[in-house]
């Protein structure tokens, strides 16, 4: 609105007039642009200069403070590592006080080097300055408290050679274990700084330590070699910065450490070191500058990288640049540097007022110039004015030709030019146009225009297929337009906006009105210079689809059943289908042999008339509970079927039947039928004839009780023998025997009673396989089987609970063994653990003992029969015992330190409970 006011307000004047105020107001413009980016240009430059200043004034401050700080923490290193390697002894006072002496004269700008004795609190310093101040940079201080001295502190000033000058303190009480720089070493347990503090004799300093720990990591004392802070006040006040900068040092807490303008950072008061805050400064600089960071700069506290930023203090425009030092050791100071614009502004100020002088008389001349060229200008483009407006009126002869060989002329000529090819070619167009438009409405598929990805223009067919109006459309992004169909058209778009396309044809569903259509769209690719246009056709062929995949569907539903049909027909096990509301669609030849029911009378029956069939009762049976669960639920009262076992859907059972007179044993199988959106359409039964089967598994079992009893009776026979054997040995025993007979009876007796582990073994290999394996807690069973051994001072932990496995009954014996056998063999032996924990192969049931363990080679040969430095049975018979189930034993441990055997039950043969 405001433009189209600016043109409204500016056409209401000459062209001359305009002409000749745009020249005037761009040549004002420009020259204000130039002396304004002139001016910036120069602020910049100056804040660019300062800023580099500054960051060259940091960098050499950060310089300095990195080898004057790192200085005190290289001494301790060297005293560390003199310490540790036996260089020096820290019991020794006459050979710390030579070293510390050397290491004092090597690194001069170190003040001190000391250590204090944390047994007896003995305490020995060399330093440079001492009671009486700084004396020369040959002599040293020396200050020692110990025993000699009633642990008091005394000092005296030495020299080169170390011999006695004089003595500068007298003795007072002093334990360097209650000192500040001591409690920092012992707290931080590392290399740290203390906190800036005053010495006894009135030094102020700050120290780096470092606790000295024996090998076995006991505290032997303290190292501390100090700095002055003098030493960094006196490098800032030697930097040469501008006429009026200056530089300071503080912490994060706002205390100052050091200036480069006079006075101390701190001040004395009754003996006590009282440190100054940057904002009680004398200094009004630092005072400012402090004010200033701590009320505008956002959590000047946690700065982690240098800032720069300006203030007015009192008048002047100050340039700070802040840039955070910290050290390894624990320090955390900030680096300030302050500038006054009024250093570097001066000159830049006059040399502007000068250049604006200069422009005002520029553009004064400069204007009447304008003036002049503007009506030069103007003058053809009047007369060429006034053709154009005839040529807008409908008159294409009334043209005036100027005399002219410039680009006016030219103009002129080629505005008549047009004229003459616009007088031709309009009735044409226009007649076009009509004829377009008929057809593009007039289509009844939909017709729509793209450029690009936004559409261009879409006739009624399009509009009435999508509900979007005409009027809505043009502008939008197809791949938000349309539903579903938007992003596909999108796509065709982009596949032929590559060269090698010029026609696609896609068929794409969607969703409309709940129902699904089928559009088939074509593309053509329409040639227009810097302009990639695409025409879209859209045709509902939904019908037509529908139809080809009902035909297909039926064709192929028609073939897939009679496949079946045929397949299940020749099965040879008994076979039937029922639908969802319980009637026989498929009645097979096997199950009309089984029932002599033919398929004919069968199909179409419901009401139970395949349980008649089969069971001689009207009520349900396996196939009809598969169906549906919840429709039969009570009405199975179990008479069929002892138990039926499930597996996701399928379900499985047998049944005993008599069928003319002779009993048949059958098993069956059955399961649910889903159509393709799972939904149940019915179910399918099979049953097999396994009488044979049982017949033989009835035949066997006799046949092992048979042998079990003959078995037992001929062990209780040799069992009778044996103590008759016993006996008659005994009566030997009483009469007297030469040497050699006794060794004699004593090998009879021997053999007796490796008989009779033998007769034992018999007995419970036996009872392997008699019974089939039924589902066990295991940790039930392993506390049942820990009480019948004698455990001693063996702790078990049995930390399995609520899990069953599927084994033979003599499971106890298995526990029973693996415990006994930890306690016989397992030498040191305490506890034994008892856990389960299922991985992807398997449950892992681990029988662990902290005692001597199996040696490698052994660890597969203990499992064979007669192994062992007792009976030799044991683990034979648990191997044995597990394998029956298909369960895994193994010795995992390691020899020396444990005795570890792993039960691998496989996957089906285990389950959890809740309880």
């Amino acid at each position: 609105m405001v433009f189209q006011s600016v043109k409204r307000f500016i056409g209401k004047f000459r062209l001359r007039t305009v002409l000749t105020v745009s020249l005037v107001i761009l040549l004002i413009c420009a020259m204000g642009i130039t002396w304004l980016l002139a001016y910036l240009n120069t602020q910049y430059t100056t804040s660019d200069l300062a800023s580099q200043l500054e960051g060259e004034i940091s960098d050499r401050i950060v310089q300095h403070l990195d080898v004057y700080l790192e200085t005190p923490h290289l001494v301790n290193s060297l005293c560390l590592d003199s310490i540790k390697y036996g260089g020096i002894d820290v019991h020794d006072n006459a050979v710390l006080e030579k070293y510390f002496r050397s290491l004092s004269y090597r690194f001069p700008t170190v003040e001190s080097i000391c250590y204090a004795n944390e047994e007896e609190g003995n305490y020995t310093i060399i330093s440079s300055v001492g009671a009486p101040g700084i004396v020369n940079g040959t002599d040293r201080y020396l200050g020692f408290s110990r025993a000699s001295t009633n642990f008091s502190f005394v000092e005296y000033l030495t020299d080169s050679e170390g011999r006695f000058i004089s003595k500068t303190v007298e003795p007072v009480p002093y334990d360097p274990r209650n000192r500040p720089w001591y409690k920092a070493a012992v707290t931080a347990g590392r290399s740290t700084w203390t906190p800036i503090y005053m010495w006894v004799e009135g030094i102020v300093s700050q120290d780096a330590v470092v606790p000295v720990y024996s090998e076995k990591n006991n505290l032997l004392g303290v190292l501390d070699t100090s700095l002055t802070l003098g030493g960094i006040g006196e490098f800032l006040q030697g930097l040469r910065i501008s006429d009026h900068g200056q530089a300071f040092i503080i912490e994060k807490s706002g205390l100052l450490v050091a200036s480069s303008g006079s006075g101390e950072p701190y001040i004395k008061e009754n003996g006590t070191l009282v440190r100054l805050s940057a904002l009680n400064s004398s200094d009004s600089v630092v005072q400012s500058t402090s004010r200033y960071l701590i009320d505008h700069v956002n959590n000047h506290a946690t700065i982690t990288s240098r800032e720069q930023f300006q203030f007015d203090a009192n008048g002047v425009r100050e340039w700070v640049q802040v840039s955070p030092y910290q050290d390894t050791h624990g320090l955390d100071w900030l680096i300030v540097v302050v500038i006054p614009a009024s250093d570097f502004m001066a000159k830049v100020d006059a040399n502007n007022n000068l250049t604006i002088l200069l422009i005002i008389g520029s553009v004064l001349g400069t204007i009447l110039l304008c003036v002049g060229l503007a009506r030069w200008i103007t003058k053809p483009v009047l007369s060429l004015n006034r053709s154009a407006r005839s040529l807008a009126k409908g008159d294409w002869t009334d043209w005036v030709d100027l005399d002219r060989h410039d680009e006016i002329g030219e103009l002129s000529e080629s505005f008549k030019q047009m004229a003459d090819q616009l007088q031709s070619t309009f009735t044409s167009l226009k007649t076009s146009e009509e004829r377009y438009i008929r057809l593009f409405q007039s289509s009844a598929d939909a017709i729509i225009l793209f450029d690009k990805y936004v559409l261009v223009q879409m006739n009624r067919a399009g509009e009435e297929m999508f509900g979007i109006s005409r009027k809505e459309a043009p502008g939008k992004d197809v791949r938000i337009l349309f539903d579903n169909l938007g992003p596909g058209i999108g796509e065709m778009i982009r596949l032929g906006s590559e060269p090698e396309s010029g026609y696609l044809d896609r068929t794409i569903s969607r969703i409309s009105n709940g129902k699904e259509q089928f559009m088939n769209i074509r593309l053509t690719r329409i040639p227009a210079e810097g302009r990639s246009l695409s025409l879209v056709h859209i045709r509902d062929i939904t019908d037509q689809r529908m139809a080809i995949i009902t035909f297909a569907e039926q064709e192929a539903l028609q073939e897939s059943y009679s496949q079946i049909k045929t397949i299940l027909q020749f099965l040879p096990d008994p076979t039937f289908v029922i639908d969802a509301e319980g009637r026989i669609i498929i009645w097979n030849r096997a199950i009309e042999k089984l029932t002599g029911k033919f398929s004919a009378e069968m199909i179409g029956k419901n009401n139970y008339a395949h349980s008649e069939a089969i069971h001689n009762t009207n009520q349900p049976i396996l196939v009809d509970i598969a169906l549906t669960s919840k429709k039969y639920e009570g009405s199975y009262d179990g008479s069929f079927y002892p138990d039926i076992e499930r597996s996701g859907d399928l379900l499985k059972t047998s049944f005993r039947t008599d069928l003319s007179g002779e009993v048949k044993y059958f098993s069956c199988l059955a399961a649910p039928l889903y159509n393709k959106k799972g939904e149940i359409i019915g179910a399918i039964e099979s049953i097999r004839d396994i009488t044979s089967h049982k017949m033989d598994e009835e035949a066997l079992l006799i046949a092992n009780k048979k042998l079990n009893l003959l078995s037992s009776i001929t062990r209780h026979d040799i069992i009778n023998k044996i103590m008759i054997t016993k006996a008659h040995l005994f009566l030997l025993e009483e009469t007297p025997l030469t040497q050699e007979q006794s060794e004699s009876v004593t090998a009879i007796r021997r053999s007796m009673a490796e008989i009779e582990h033998f007769v034992a073994f018999t007995k419970t290999y036996q009872e392997l396989g008699l019974k089939v394996p039924v589902w066990q807690d295991v940790g039930k069973t392993c506390r049942k089987a820990a009480k019948d051994v004698d455990l001693g001072s063996v702790i078990i932990h049995n930390t399995i609970t609520g899990i069953s496995i599927l084994a033979d009954p003599l499971l106890e014996k298995v526990c029973y063994n693996l415990i006994e056998n930890a306690i016989r063999h397992g030498e040191g032996l305490t506890e034994i653990t008892i856990a389960a924990e299922e991985k992807p192969e398997g449950l892992i049931i681990s029988v662990e003992d902290n005692g001597s363990g199996v040696p490698d080679e052994n660890k597969e040969i203990i499992f064979e029969r007669g192994f062992g430095k007792n009976t030799g049975y044991g683990l034979f018979l648990t191997r044995e015992i597990l394998s029956i189930s298909d369960i895994v034993i193994s010795e995992r441990g390691t020899f020396g330190t444990s005795c570890r055997f792993e039960i691998l039950v496989p996957k089906g043969k285990f389950r959890f409970s809740s309880e």
